[in-house]
């Protein structure tokens, strides 16, 4: 069975998203870059906060040791980063680019947009392989292994990295930046992705078998066989 992450996008981004596509398919002349760059950094935010900052609130919830409010601060110190840096870099380096260079990474992500019970969804493909390994590893934790909860994680690490490799990597790549704008943002990249990754890394060797399922059910709720997000 095919699975692929779903991540929800509000109504009124879509909207803006359309309009965006529409102008830049009709190939207009008013340049579309600075509107685009701000939408595409406006759903990167929502889907940071809906994995990220959804999981941060649970941790918090969750705190019952003295030295977990310092875990939990420097959780949101990362999330906060990522935050601004996709905010500060993502229109700037947009914005360099002519409405005939940005159609084909705008019909890119409408290929990964889906509508489903009135709601809308950015989704992409996770292999079989690693969705077994992922739902294999997890089924130990729910059986009492605690050895395999950073293995859980790290699977976890694994999907999101799939997703950054097809909704940024992807369509960075389509765009053909000069060299020093494309070093810069691989650098933003690698660092926002090293923090989140070993923040999640820390998590995972953090929790224990009672509150281990909790957060993995979190990410999962994401995970979806294709053409469902029930």
């Amino acid at each position: 069975m095919a699975y692929a992450v779903y991540l929800q996008v509000d109504t009124q981004s879509y909207q803006k998203f359309l309009q965006i596509r529409t102008a830049l398919n009709a190939k207009v002349k008013h340049k579309q870059a600075h509107d685009l760059g701000e939408v595409l950094a406006d759903v990167a935010v929502q889907i940071i906060r809906q994995v990220f900052v959804a999981l941060l609130e649970q941790q918090k919830r969750r705190i019952r040791k003295p030295e977990g409010h310092k875990i939990a601060q420097d959780s949101e110190k990362v999330i906060e980063h990522v935050l601004h840096a996709i905010q500060k870099y993502l229109p700037w380096a947009i914005a360099l680019f002519s409405n005939e260079r940005l159609a084909p990474v705008v019909n890119y992500f409408n290929e990964m947009i889906v509508q489903q019970q009135n709601q809308i969804f950015i989704k992409y493909d996770v292999n079989d392989d690693l969705v077994a390994k992922t739902y294999a590893t997890i089924q130990r934790v729910r059986e009492g292994e605690k050895v395999a909860i950073p293995e859980a994680f790290g699977c976890l690490i694994e999907i999101i990295d799939l997703g950054i490799q097809q909704l940024i990597h992807h369509p960075k790549d389509m765009l053909k930046f000069n060299f020093v704008v494309d070093k810069t943002l691989n650098g933003v990249i690698q660092m926002s992705c090293h923090l989140a990754y070993k923040r999640l890394e820390g998590l995972g060797r953090e929790v224990d078998l009672e509150s281990a399922p909790y957060y993995i059910d979190h990410f999962l709720t994401f995970l979806n066989p294709e053409n469902t997000t029930e």
